[in-house]
């Protein structure tokens, strides 16, 4: 399993959104302008940055169930 930090501009969507990802997932996911993680923590401290740069307040966390949460600043 991966760690996708989705790099574009989240408005109007006002989260940054990070997913969970298996391989089939992952190829699909690739065309967007993405990071790649191999640990969730490392995905938040990249998710953190972008939430500065693009002055949202909430991070999302997608998971492979399809369940999703948002991140406690």
């Amino acid at each position: 399993m991966k760690w996708i930090v989705l790099d574009e501009n989240p408005k109007p969507y006002q989260y940054i959104a990070v997913i969970a990802v298996d391989e089939e997932r992952l190829l699909r996911i690739e065309s967007k302008p993405c990071s790649k993680f191999q640990t969730s923590d490392e995905a938040l401290v990249r998710a953190r940055e972008l939430r500065t740069k693009y002055n949202v307040k909430s991070i999302r966390m997608f998971y492979l169930e399809g369940d999703s949460s948002f991140v406690q600043i």
